[in-house]
């Protein structure tokens, strides 16, 4: 009796202090004594010392035992885990996002290509593992102090999607690809407005400096108001996939804006001006002429995408309304 009587002093100390640990450790004896009683009349004998510690071993570690008696604890709960998992998502695909154009940012705008992929992978894990802590604080807060408790107290039977939606399965976006658009877009409205700057080496680049010409400043706002037309389109498109002609507005209006603009930036020819005091006039031409270049490039192929992207909608939708 003086192993049990140890295992239950063990368990007395471990208990919540919500609980009557005199009511549990008469209960608990009641118990461990009622399954030492069945054993030994399925034995035909006394056990010894030996099988009561096998006993009490299968019975359960005193901490676990009496971890039983008190409120079950959890970082982030069963009822909030699915939008905390939402969320982190979403953060780490920004932060993806980010990272892919920091280090192409650093390869056009002249920097060394394999450093600038080893600085931009080398700071990945960090920036993912910092993100993933963040909102895992701000989650486990919002457990804490139960402020989304009454949001889902509150729902109702009658917001649950139409079943009509099940026939847009073919339409609608998965939620990865939709995050991972919204993560974009965001990502570079922050970035746009200054926000979230990105290590792009615009400057002190061997003493290399890279300056913007006035064409960004001019079409600073109409670039601005383009992008958050294109995330109410990627919202709309994400959660009300019924609203096919919001949808189809949005996507036309967007496209038909971006093309214009890209048109407009398209028609300067020139868009980044390279200087430098130190490097030969020929060496500072030649980066002034590639990153001219590759950025006559990217402007027709983001031209191109916007535009599939659109007749790729609007069919979607003419063949699911045929």
């Amino acid at each position: 009796m003086d192993l049990i009587d140890r295992y239950l002093t063990a368990i007395r100390w471990s208990l919540p202090r919500a609980a009557n640990a005199d009511d549990v450790i008469a209960e608990l004896r009641d118990l461990i004594a009622s399954r030492i009683e069945d054993r030994e009349e399925s034995l035909g004998r006394p056990l010894d010392e030996k099988e009561i510690s096998a006993l009490l071993r299968d019975f359960g570690h005193p901490l676990v035992v009496a971890a039983r008696y008190g409120t079950q604890q959890y970082l982030i709960g069963p009822d909030l885990f699915p939008f905390y998992w939402f969320s982190l998502k979403v953060v780490l695909a920004l932060s993806v996002v980010l990272l892919i154009l920091s280090g192409v940012g650093d390869i056009v705008f002249g920097g060394d290509p394999l450093r600038s992929l080893v600085r931009a992978f080398g700071g990945a894990w960090w920036s993912l593992l910092g993100n993933a802590g963040l909102v895992t604080l701000i989650f486990a807060v919002i457990e804490r102090t139960g402020w989304l408790t009454d949001h889902l107290n509150r729902w109702s039977p009658e917001r649950l999607p139409d079943l009509r939606d099940l026939k847009l399965k073919n339409e609608r976006k998965s939620p990865w690809e939709a995050a991972l658009e919204m993560a974009f877009g965001v990502g570079f409205v922050l970035w746009w407005v200054g926000l979230i700057p990105l290590p792009i080496a615009w400057s002190n680049v061997e003493g290399l400096t890279l300056t913007p010409d006035p064409i960004w400043v001019a079409m600073w706002w109409p670039i601005l108001a383009l992008m958050i037309a294109r995330l109410a389109f990627n919202l709309v498109q994400w959660l009300r996939p019924r609203w096919k002609a919001a949808r189809i507005g949005l996507n036309v209006v967007t496209t038909v804006s971006a093309v214009a603009t890209l048109a407009l930036i398209y028609q300067v020819g020139h868009w980044i001006t390279a200087s430098s005091a130190t490097l030969p006039a020929a060496r500072v031409a030649e980066i002034d002429r590639s990153t001219n270049l590759g950025i006559h490039y990217a402007i027709i192929v983001v031209g191109v995408i916007w535009i599939f992207q659109c007749a790729k909608e609007i069919w979607v939708v003419a063949m699911a309304r045929r």
